[in-house]
């Protein structure tokens, strides 16, 4: 199973660098969002990784939320 962060070996494949700071300037540079980890470790999320590369469109990936149901019950009836 997937986890929701790209591993040290997929950002290393992406990016091209083992090296965390060349990791960070090359996602700097391409407007990667990331957060770093207390050890200095880029973490990229897994669906922001995907819609980048074109994987998947944004639009799939923030759906509107359902729709409101228009009936209420009735409680009337109800003892």
């Amino acid at each position: 199973m997937e986890t929701e962060i790209l591993s040290e070996e997929e950002l290393a494949d992406l990016t091209g660098y083992k090296h965390r700071g060349y990791q960070r300037q090359w996602l700097k540079a391409r407007n990667w969002v990331f957060i770093e980890s207390r050890g200095g470790r880029p973490l990229v999320g897994r669906m922001f990784a995907r819609m980048k590369l074109g994987i998947i469109s944004p639009t799939l990936a923030t759906q509107p939320p359902p729709p409101t149901p228009t009936w209420t019950p009735d409680f009337t009836r109800v003892s």
